[in-house]
């Protein structure tokens, strides 16, 4: 089944997803990190220059509509059409103008912009794809780039945590990775391969987070619908996401790397 497919028949699934607590401490966590890094780059443009944002693999807009809001210059590359059509209408709601292009990472439009997001976009490509190097092409001098893939030593403790040492070890040695939003499978992507490749290509790390680092270890998913409970929860994130060593045990990892 080609991406565009697989997601094209997944926004009622994806809708259902977004309901539920993991799903909202995963976009609040990567809004926060955008949000100190666009700052910093925003105070470095000239006085009324938008910072410009290219969103690869960006389908309704999750990550993107919080920066057109604050201002943000935004487009939306996807190879799913209704997923487009799904971010221009939530944009319209939201009364803020973006662009989209219906395509992947190997129709990117062509220039360079302040910040260029590929978000659990990397897992589904083939595995040896120049994907890196491609999106570090986009970046300007003093723009940034950032990747959150799905974190393959996270989902080792979460299978012990929830169905014990077995499990874990199935994970270990699993050459995919599980995809349950679109009842698919994904290839495992490391974030120090992908450092090492946007490295090569003239980047520089700037910043590596988790996120879902307290909630994969917490298995008592109906605690997280209690507001309070929840609160908490998302604070603890918040405070270990650029922690050492609990950065590197979430179920996704972020790299925000600089030209």
């Amino acid at each position: 089944m080609s991406t565009s497919r697989l997601f094209e028949d997944q926004l009622a699934a994806w809708r259902l997803y977004l309901q539920t607590p993991w799903a909202r401490i995963r976009y609040a966590t990567v809004a926060e990190v955008l949000r100190r890094h666009v700052d910093e780059v925003a105070a470095a443009r000239t006085v009324g220059d938008r910072v410009r944002v290219l969103d690869v693999g960006g389908g309704d807009g999750r990550d993107a509509l919080p920066l057109a809001r604050a201002g943000c210059d935004v487009t939306i590359v996807d190879p799913a059409g209704s997923w487009l059509a799904e971010a221009e209408r939530r944009a319209a709601e939201a009364g803020v103008a973006i662009r989209t292009v219906q395509g992947g990472l190997d129709d990117l439009p062509a220039g360079e912009w302040d910040l260029v997001l590929c978000h659990f976009v990397l897992r589904y490509r083939p595995p040896g794809s120049p994907d890196v190097a491609v999106l570090a092409d986009r970046v300007r001098p003093g723009g940034l780039l950032s990747v959150v893939d799905i974190n393959p030593a996270g989902r080792v403790l979460r299978a012990l945590v929830s169905s014990g040492p077995g499990a874990a070890l199935t994970e270990l040695h699993a050459e995919r990775a599980e995809v349950q939003v679109f009842g698919t499978d994904a290839r495992k992507v490391e974030a120090d391969d992908v450092r090492t490749e946007a490295e090569a290509r003239g980047l520089r790390l700037v910043g590596r987070y988790g996120h879902r680092i307290a909630n994969d270890l917490v298995t008592d998913d109906d605690a997280k619908h209690d507001p309070d409970f929840f609160a908490d929860l998302l604070t603890l994130e918040l405070e270990l996401c650029d922690r050492e060593p609990y950065r590197r045990l979430g179920a996704a990892w972020q790299l925000v790397l600089t030209r």
